[in-house]
């Protein structure tokens, strides 16, 4: 009788405490699950501590991977909330986050980087890292409503085309409803919205998609339109908004 042993490292790699196929699984569950690091853990049946000390030296290792940044020609950027503590103790609670939209070759959204602060400088001090092929490919940048952004791109990114998100031009069209909601009612009654008014009654149908409406709510959005004729500006906003939110969605 005689014993051996034999190292793999595709296997596991030497003194590690998860092997590769299970690190694999769970930055998988990580980037299309929308997982934590709690989740693996729990179905491993292991401690926090042990599944993020084998998964982020992988992951630090493939950020440093040049060759993730190739190919982007839809890049995506927005602000990103970290936490919500005192940033003095951990750190900015805003990160702008980079993001690849291209549809090929990958199908679904890519996250590119994530770096602390939400400013036009830091947008444009990351693209200028980037390295100007990266820059000329970029055919698409799109962003939420906010200005250094849009500066940024015009900077290092003259050659693309600059759009807004679906999401936030859906938020912006709401937005509009609101204040022309807030403002008839300032005109016709002199004050702000009150319990028994007509428009502050339908201040959150009016946030509402039409298709979602119940036949109740229906009707009292159209009584709230005929109560005043000064009404018809509110419902000309929402059907303007209502026909964008189709259109994006």
């Amino acid at each position: 009788m005689a014993t051996f042993v034999e190292q793999d490292p595709e296997v596991c790699a030497r003194r590690e405490l998860l092997s590769t196929r299970v690190i694999r699984w769970a930055i998988g569950q990580l980037r299309y699950e929308a997982a934590t690091i709690r989740g693996p853990a729990r179905q491993l049946g292991t401690t926090w501590n042990t599944v993020w000390s084998q998964v982020q030296p992988v992951l630090a290792q493939a950020a440093k991977d040049p060759s993730r940044f190739e190919g982007v020609q839809v890049l995506g950027v927005d602000e990103h909330i970290w936490h919500h503590r005192d940033p003095r103790r951990r750190g900015p609670k805003e990160h702008t986050g980079m993001v690849d939209l291209t549809r090929r070759p990958h199908p679904t959204a890519r996250l590119l980087d994530l770096v602390p602060a939400r400013s036009g400088t830091v947008y444009r001090d990351w693209l200028d890292e980037r390295g100007e092929e990266f820059r000329h490919g970029i055919e698409i940048a799109t962003l939420d409503p906010f200005q250094a952004y849009k500066n940024a791109i015009d900077d290092q990114l003259e050659d693309a085309t600059c759009v807004l998100d679906a999401f936030h031009i859906v938020k912006l069209g709401t937005a509009a409803v609101d204040d022309v909601r807030r403002r008839i009612q300032q005109q016709t009654l002199g004050h702000r919205g009150r319990k028994g008014d007509a428009l502050f009654g339908i201040r959150h149908v009016l946030r509402a998609g039409r298709e979602r409406l119940t036949p109740r709510e229906q009707n009292r959005l159209a009584s709230a339109f005929a109560a005043y004729p000064d009404h018809v500006a509110v419902e000309v906003a929402y059907q303007c908004a209502q026909d964008l939110s189709f259109e994006f969605s």
